[in-house]
């Protein structure tokens, strides 16, 4: 198919220039895969040359844009399937530096249009202007996207028959390094794109998020090499193997485990708009909301209510009066509430983005602070280490981490805790689960993104959690989108973004560890160490001449 539409361009490139006799006619005559020999020998007019030389460009930024709008927002969930082809194709024939800039022209453009979103963060809730948001949206692209570009300059130092299977495997290594420097920004795994049909998640229990990349990049490339006259029988194999290992991983998937009773969560979602939120005149009646909220949730059974990140602003932990409001409100009711707050710890500048726990009995004495801080919006990364400059941290919300991944107790179970962004670290939960968890929540404020993909792509991250680990998760968002999510990944109750309410639902909790969570490290450094092996393997041969 591709050799088809390839030769119909150049077809139609001879219409448009002035014929230059039988040589360029019997042009036509070459396989598309000797248009860089006939381009040499002058065979190939000029229309058809610059076609040759931007193809790379645009096949790299077709895939880049492919994959952003299979992600979640535009959830074209097919499209993913093309990625690895185009950018297999793009990359063919290139040397390592070539393959560099276009594996990152393709990656700067995945991650501009995916995360479009940020230029709502800094320009309507920043403040900064708008230019000057598209700059910073470019420079944040241009650094992620040095993920492809990686992927490609390696892919590019081995044989060209090894490119098929082989770019998936480095694609998602680089994904699973998004949470180190210079990215600290492990958002959007290609297994986010599965997060709307349940049925493709069912591995997930045992070949984690990263195993679900690999096997749909593979499936895309398989299919891409299958409509290759050259790589068909070994797209067959690949589909062929990426189907066994599917099947098999869904059938050894553990099933969901109860442990003790059920009970009624509730999620509360007040719908507090940014710009209204940080204005002292409206503190009442954010209050006043949140409380009406929360006692039509305990009206209805609810013995768990859960508040979004820092749905009331006042200091649970210093403002004695609020506190007693909230012993008050779950003794009366015989619900527990889990409370987003500011934490004090002993020193002077040392606080904490904290979850509380409010019982009938009263406020427990510990609580979970956050450890996976945002990076540029909670501190400063490395200003905040040196004594003389954490005055400028204080701008931008010197939080300290916190260092414990401490269930605590709820409701008669155990409760995991994520705070917003820490639920794009699939090792906390991890944790968080071999330590007891038996439910799993999550409370966020993505007021900060208005209805763009972002709070679609931030459920999808839950989602892809509560699957792995074969846990209910309640997650309550200000302004949306809060979400009762099922062992399964299957999204039982729903708010979605700009709405006010509650969702509650009847939660089981669950006892035991999956495979992926259990074997967290393993799967990770399995994949790494197959990539790592093939690079060197293939850039031997290739420095042998092998091809």
């Amino acid at each position: 198919m591709y050799e088809a539409i390839s030769t119909s361009m150049l077809r139609w490139a001879t219409a448009m220039v002035p014929r230059l006799g039988g040589e360029a006619e019997r042009t036509w005559q070459l396989p598309v895969t000797d248009i860089r020999a006939g381009r040499r020998k002058g065979l190939l007019p000029s229309v058809a040359m610059r076609w040759e030389r931007a193809r790379p460009w645009v096949q790299a930024v077709g895939a880049g844009v492919s994959l952003a709008l299979a992600l979640p927002g535009p959830a074209l969930v097919p499209l993913v399937l093309v990625v690895p082809g185009l950018l297999r194709r793009a990359l063919a024939g290139l040397r390592p530096r070539r393959a560099f800039l276009v594996g990152w022209v393709g990656g700067v453009v995945q991650w501009a249009i995916a995360v479009a979103w940020v230029l709502i963060v800094l320009g309507r809730h920043g403040g900064l202007a708008w230019p000057l948001a598209v700059v910073a949206l470019a420079i944040m692209s241009g650094i992620l996207g040095w993920m492809w570009a990686l992927a490609a300059t390696l892919v590019a130092c081995v044989p060209e028959r090894w490119h098929g299977w082989l770019l998936p495997w480095l694609l998602v290594c680089l994904e699973m390094l998004q949470h180190l420097p210079p990215w600290i920004f492990p958002w959007n795994p290609v297994a986010a794109v599965a997060t709307p049909l349940p049925w493709l998640m069912l591995p997930l229990p045992v070949v984690a998020a990263p195993g679900l990349s690999l096997l749909l990049l593979l499936a895309g490339s398989g299919l891409d090499l299958l409509l290759d006259r050259g790589y068909r029988r070994w797209g067959a194999l690949q589909l062929a193997l990426v189907g066994l290992v599917f099947a098999a991983a869904s059938a050894l998937a553990p099933p969901f485990r109860a442990a003790g009773e059920p009970l009624v969560a509730a999620a509360v979602q007040p719908n507090v708009p940014l710009e209204v939120r940080w204005e002292p005149e409206n503190e009442r009646m954010i209050e006043e909301r949140v409380w009406r909220l929360s006692a039509e949730a305990a009206a209805r059974k609810a013995t768990l209510v859960v508040w979004p990140e820092s749905a009331v602003p006042r200091y649970l932990q210093q403002d004695g009066v609020y506190r007693q409001t909230v012993e008050g409100f779950t003794r009366r009711r015989g619900v527990w509430l889990v409370i987003g707050s500011i934490g004090f710890g002993q020193g002077e500048d040392e606080y904490f983005n904290s979850v509380f726990v409010a019982a009938p009995g009263g406020l427990v004495p510990y609580r979970y602070d956050k450890i996976h801080l945002v990076p540029f919006g909670e501190y400063l990364p490395l200003v905040g280490k040196v004594p003389f400059l954490r005055p400028l941290v204080r701008e931008v919300s010197s939080f300290t981490p916190g260092t414990h991944a401490l269930p605590l107790p709820a409701a008669g179970t155990t409760v995991g805790l994520q705070v917003c962004y820490e639920v794009t670290y699939p090792s906390l939960v991890a944790d968080e689960v071999r330590r007891g968890a038996e439910l799993l929540v999550t409370i966020t404020n993505d007021g900060w993104y208005g209805d763009s993909a972002a709070p679609r792509q931030h459920l999808a991250l839950a989602i892809l959690r509560a699957a792995e680990s074969r846990r209910f998760m309640v997650r309550a968002a200000n302004t949306g989108i809060s979400a009762i999510i099922g062992p399964d990944g299957r999204v039982l109750e729903r708010l979605g973004v700009g709405l006010e309410g509650v969702i509650q639902q009847r939660v089981q909790p669950g006892r035991g560890v999956t495979p992926a969570v259990a074997g967290f490290v393993w799967i990770r450094a399995g994949i790494l160490l197959v990539a790592a092996g093939a690079i060197l393997c293939g850039a031997w041969k290739r420095r042998r001449g092998t091809p």
